[in-house]
């Protein structure tokens, strides 16, 4: 009987697969030419790459014992083909950042029209956080040829709907509670990312998910098919409920816009509110908000780094709990596991 099965594929940075692109084969024969990338658009993917960004996941098949001896390979590259050439061909030199590229975390560093090798000797330490960032592959493993075919032609037969649209066009109570929530001041203000296609909306129907979750003593996965359902069963009948968690939730974000400032570096990452809001939301509940304040993410954040530096040299060394909560960071970032995760070390390090 055929099976499919997938993983995070591990120790996925982008030094680590560069080091071993012959042993990825970037043109199976279920690929399609599709579209070619043009120098601005594989300009824009490392762009996001550098300023932190999450992207879109890579899916690689991998092969199994027999193809690998008879083609000295080891995955296929199912889903992310242009996305993993316009990395490969940035790494070695064959074109250069945009003219108007602006370095977010840092807004002294000046990196426009430079190369990967040209960053390496002006901003070593940037093209080490570069070389490390965790690419979300997923690992296909399947006996059936024809699986992996079907999943390319699923991966590729669609556009996407941009799920913040589609689940305002549902409407009622809950999508207009979503639309008053992401213009409050922490969203309007705080956050680094912009508002582009709903983004805000995306992050406080999330906000909201979490604080139904919080009373019921849980953390769910913050992916689409939950957040759609919760804004339906919440469409209408519910006003009360509705109404309680939107003064929860302004409530907890009363208190995020007391620590962090206006357009703030560390909110650079939709990924990270989550986080961050449930945090503040248990020191509310326990009194302990005098823990948690910017200085202590600052820290946070410092000791990350340092620790990536340090792993860089010799992973033996390094914490693993700052490595995994990087990984986490960029794979799976909706996965009740992965926030509940990362909440657990960022709470610990804060003390709360």
């Amino acid at each position: 009987m055929s099976y499919i099965d997938t993983n995070p594929l591990q120790h996925s940075n982008i030094l680590t697969l560069f080091a071993d692109r012959d042993q990825i084969i970037m043109d199976p024969t279920y690929q399609r030419q599709g579209e070619i990338w043009s120098k601005e658009k594989r300009q824009l993917l490392i762009d996001s790459i550098l300023n932190r960004y999450d992207i879109p996941k890579l899916y690689f098949h991998k092969l199994d014992r027999q193809a690998i001896k008879s083609s000295n390979k080891m995955y296929a590259v199912v889903d992310g083909r242009q996305r993993l050439e316009a990395i490969f061909d940035f790494m070695d030199g064959k074109y250069e950042l945009a003219d108007d590229f602006e370095y977010l975390l840092d807004e002294t560093v000046d990196m426009r029209g430079l190369n990967a090798n040209d960053i390496a000797k002006k901003y070593p330490r940037i093209k080490q956080r570069f070389d490390a960032f965790n690419l979300p592959v997923v690992c296909v493993e399947t006996d059936d040829l024809e699986l992996i075919e079907e999943m390319f032609s699923r991966l590729n037969e669609a556009v996407p709907l941009n799920a913040a649209e589609k689940r305002n066009a549902i409407g009622g109570e809950m999508a207009r509670t979503v639309t008053e929530v992401s213009k409050n001041s922490f969203f309007t203000k705080k956050v680094k990312f912009k508002n582009t296609r709903y983004q805000h909306k995306e992050g406080a129907v999330r906000l909201l998910f979490l604080e139904k979750c919080f009373d019921e003593g849980k953390v769910v996965d913050t992916k689409k098919p939950f957040l759609d359902a919760f804004v339906r069963e919440h469409r209408a009948g519910k006003s009360t409920k509705v109404a309680r968690l939107k003064t929860a939730v302004a409530s907890t974000l009363k208190e995020m816009s007391q620590v962090f400032v206006d357009n703030d570096n560390l909110l650079i990452a939709q990924s990270s509110i989550p986080v961050y809001f449930l945090l503040f939301r248990e020191a509310i509940t326990e009194g302990k908000l005098n823990k948690l304040s910017r200085s202590i993410f600052i820290k946070f954040n410092e000791a990350r780094q340092k620790n990536r530096e340090i792993a860089s040299e010799d992973i033996t060394k390094a914490q693993f709990e700052f490595l995994e909560y990087d990984r986490l960071s960029q794979q799976g970032t909706n996965d009740a596991s992965s926030i509940k995760e990362r909440l657990n070390i960022l709470r610990n390090f804060c003390g709360v």
